[in-house]
């Protein structure tokens, strides 16, 4: 049995799923069905609701931006639903609060979308793949959400193209997304060192650890590091952008943000940091790919704090 009235508020691409979920539990009558928006008039709002289907099946409404409803719009649709056609179904599609939550709520259903974020969100990629019939482990997760994003639809929409690349049961690691998005690890990477380089120690920890998931070697990435601090430590030393940008061999426009990262730091907070590499280069070539994590690690906090 279906409600008057359903509240769907959060992500859009969702938001889409909940309502093709109410057409079906409802059962209303796909011919007859009325989309409108916050921009309708009144009048026009309140004829869709009470004006019977004509083939005698369930109306259903549904009103997007719900959030953006202006005054009497919210009047007559309170009004309305203290006593509701039986033969429409209003859904209020809605972003973020509306006027009406209080009314939806005591007449109908409210349904409450937040997108997942960090490792809810890749739950939700590898749960998606399965209705895709892929098989996509944490790193294949993890490196989707780099490549395209996070937002669902987008994932949604690369998981189908996996599907039809790789075929139906196909086993999804991030070696296979790369190669079918192609984002350059570089990119990635010069994220990870610009964030060391400004002394951001919780974006430089995240995104390491993000790329470390996603399968990028310890050793590689401590390279990059490596390299990063050896430019910042000469282009400390050079007296502008210019000069910076030919001792490292970097374009005026990369040489400018590295100087100014260079700047953040002491020189002998540099040279330090040189020692601090040197240590844990003894570290990780002395283990294997999980345990040279801790060292990286450790090194990236006692550059960025100074330690």
């Amino acid at each position: 049995m279906s409600a008057a009235v359903y509240l769907i508020v959060g992500d859009p691409f969702l938001a889409e799923e909940a309502l093709a979920r109410i057409r079906s539990e409802a059962g209303t009558d796909p011919l007859s069905e009325v989309s409108l928006d916050a921009t309708s008039p009144v009048q026009g709002i309140l004829e869709a609701l009470e004006t019977p289907s004509l083939l005698g099946g369930k109306r259903l409404v549904v009103l997007a931006g719900a959030h953006s409803l202006k005054k009497d719009q919210v009047e007559a649709l309170s009004n309305y639903l203290a006593a509701p056609a039986p033969s429409s179904v209003l859904v209020l599609i809605s972003s973020g609060r509306t006027k009406l939550a209080d009314v939806a709520k005591k007449s109908g259903v409210v349904v409450s979308l937040e997108p997942p974020k960090g490792r809810r969100l890749v739950s939700w990629t590898r749960d998606r793949a399965r209705s895709h019939t892929l098989k996509l482990d944490d790193k294949g997760a993890w490196a989707l959400i780099d490549s395209v994003g996070s937002e669902l639809r987008d994932l949604d929409a690369a998981l189908s193209q996996l599907a039809t690349r790789l075929g139906s049961g196909a086993r999804v690691g991030a070696e296979d997304v790369r190669a079918a998005f192609p984002r350059l690890a570089d990119q990635r990477i010069y994220a990870f060192t610009d964030a060391v380089g400004d002394r951001r120690l919780g974006e430089a920890m995240g995104t390491l650890r993000r790329l470390l998931d996603q399968g990028e070697p310890p050793l590689v990435l401590f390279g990059a590091l490596s390299s990063h601090v050896r430019r910042l430590l000469l282009a400390h030393r050079a007296e502008n952008a210019q000069a910076a940008g030919s001792l490292v061999g970097l374009p005026d426009w990369r040489a400018e943000r590295l100087l100014k990262q260079a700047r953040s730091y002491k020189e002998e907070d540099l040279v330090s940091a040189m020692s601090v590499l040197a240590e844990a280069d003894v570290e990780m070539k002395a283990g294997d790919a999980p345990l040279q994590e801790v060292p990286l690690e450790q090194a990236v906090v006692r550059i960025i704090s100074g330690a």
